[in-house]
């Protein structure tokens, strides 16, 4: 064995057997999935077989070789025998399986036995998943006396550390029903050169099945992605099959946002091109150079909305000078009733609130003087204002949830959510998801819902759970949930110990990172929002704010409520 080579697969060997020692808990923090082309971590690439490798070398090198797309997986096919490399199907998903499993030799065959922790669908969708992993990998002696792989198994197998270190997380987009926002679906792709293409072939697809309800009708599964390329400085061209061609106007527009957004948060996308046929397509402003920014009254995480921080403190309601800034507070009103659970209007003009008790909840337009009593109620909960200006008043049941647009209670109806007293509800910055804590048979849990607008109502139902236990939370006490990105959830849980942190968990279950504080006692409420740090409120009225790896700052004393617009 050449020593080049020699190197390279003891570095294989600390890459896969190094993974028991790796922490899938601890100050790690992932704000929002890492798009296309960006790495979690150093990646190894992978390397075909060496003449005289063992059993055992074989099947690490196959289990490397798995994590990475190189158009086919050619070399991970090397490892298999011819008839195996004919028949393996690696594009028919991804089973995850726990860290700190390596697989074993035997005077017969080398085993992999490991808890499953997930799995990736064909269309990359992760689920969270139990039961146990075995595979044989049926080694045998080819026809030069090499060891090859004649058992592959359905699909790729990865441990949780190369799942993370080499698949790209990336936010596929699609319009919803309404037309006027862009609804988020996280997929998982392996990394290698057709991440793109990959990309927009997912968005020809179309949503899952949880998501699809919300979204506008497909009229794409007979189109096809012909080429993707991206050049040097950073433009996508997207080549569609002519059939495209015969879209509607109104569905080309709405395919073009889809895919625009979507590519257009891919590093090192700039701007994306995107072509039918001979024809190429430009936005209903003429521009066929295209990025986010063009679609920025569809973006999910509403970036264009300013987030300064609120107040209820003193008798008043007061607003950061500048978001940068938090030390120096305005006073935007002075009278204002003493009040809990805050909550702000996207357009900065109303503020809702609950009053000293549970029982009334109270509104008012801010910079003026007096409130109104919208709401009374037992069990009242905090309140929170949608993309679309409505004003959602959940109760301990979710059956007594009373929205009001323009003031009046619309009808809300509600489906398939589990028995259970509600504990929070935080609604996505799209409008058309909530999550929602529910204490139900002696735990509590965290899980999405639906949200369905129409002129006549509200219609929440399509409970989906999210399961906690990767990050060992599944007995945690959840206290509060908010939206810390478009896709992940901030959750404030609280240990036996009465030491209270904060958990950040992807709304598929794939990534879960405790945040801290590492010492705090006693929060009770969270504010998250995209793109401005978490903040966590004590019981002592002191407001937490994110600041890094385990790092929270008191930033605030002598609070009553918190929280950011919209």
């Amino acid at each position: 064995m050449r020593r080049a080579e020699r190197i390279a697969l003891m570095l294989l060997l600390v890459v896969l057997t190094g993974c028991a020692a790796v922490p899938t808990t601890g100050p790690v923090l992932h704000y929002q999935p890492a798009q296309a082309g960006a790495s979690n971590g150093v990646q190894v690439a992978p390397l075909p077989p060496v003449d005289g490798a063992t059993q055992l070398l074989i099947v690490e090198g196959f289990l490397h070789a798995m994590s990475t797309n190189d158009g086919d997986y050619r070399v991970a096919r090397q490892y298999l025998t011819t008839e195996a490399a004919g028949r393996w199907q690696p594009e028919s998903g991804v089973q995850v399986y726990a860290d700190g499993y390596p697989p074993t030799e035997t005077d017969q065959s080398v085993v992999l036995t490991a808890p499953l922790t997930g799995t990736i669908d064909s269309s990359g969708a992760y689920h969270a998943t139990a039961g146990q992993l075995r595979l044989d990998f049926g080694l045998v002696k080819d026809e030069n006396g090499q060891w090859r792989i004649s058992n592959p198994p359905n699909g790729v197998v990865v441990s949780r550390y190369l799942f993370t270190d080499a698949f790209q997380a990336v936010n596929l987009n699609f319009l919803a029903s309404s037309g006027d926002v862009l609804l988020p679906d996280p997929r998982y792709y392996p990394s290698g050169s057709d991440e793109a293409r990959l990309v927009a072939e997912g968005v020809l697809r179309g949503p899952s099945a949880w998501l699809q309800p919300l979204t506008a009708p497909r009229t794409t599964r007979d189109i096809t992605v012909t080429s993707v390329s991206i050049d040097p400085g950073g433009i996508a061209r997207v080549q569609l099959s002519p059939n495209a061609m015969q879209l509607s106007r109104e569905r080309k527009d709405a395919l073009l946002a889809e895919l625009v957004f979507t590519l257009s948060g891919l590093d090192p996308v700039v701007t994306v091109q995107v072509s039918a046929g001979a024809e190429a397509w430009s936005s209903k402003s003429g521009r066929w150079d295209l990025n986010q920014s063009n679609y920025s009254d569809l973006d999910p995480a509403d970036s264009i909305t300013p987030r300064p921080v609120y107040l209820a403190r003193d008798g008043k309601l007061q607003r950061q000078a500048t978001q940068a800034g938090w030390s120096d507070f305005v006073d935007l009103q002075t009278d204002l009733p003493k009040v809990r659970q805050l909550a702000i209007s996207r357009n900065a003009q109303q503020w809702a609130a609950l009053g000293e008790s549970d029982e009334r909840l109270l509104s008012g337009v801010i910079g003026e003087k007096g409130s109104k009593v919208q709401r009374s109620a037992t069990g009242l909960l905090r309140p929170a204002f949608d993309r679309f200006g409505q004003l959602w008043s959940p109760v301990a049941s979710l059956s007594g949830l009373a929205v009001f647009r323009e003031g009046a209670a619309v009808p809300v109806t509600v489906r398939g959510v589990p028995a259970g007293r509600v504990v929070a509800l935080a609604l996505a910055p799209d409008g058309a998801r909530a999550a929602v804590v529910l204490a139900t048979a002696g735990r509590t849990v965290v899980g999405l819902l639906r949200v369905h607008r129409s002129d006549s109502g509200v219609l929440v139902d399509g409970w989906q759970p999210i399961d906690l236990s990767l990050a060992g939370a599944s007995t945690s006490k959840l206290l509060d949930v908010g939206w810390n990105s478009v896709t992940e959830l901030a959750l404030l849980r609280v240990d036996p110990d009465q030491q209270t942190s904060v958990l950040v968990v992807s709304q598929d279950s794939a990534e879960q990172t405790d945040t801290g504080p590492s010492d705090a006692r006693g929060l009770t409420a969270l504010a998250a929002v995209p793109a401005r740090p978490p903040l966590a409120l004590s019981v002592a009225g002191d407001v937490y704010r994110f600041d890094g790896e385990f790092d929270w700052l008191v930033s605030i004393s002598g609070v009553n409520a918190v929280a950011y617009p919209g």
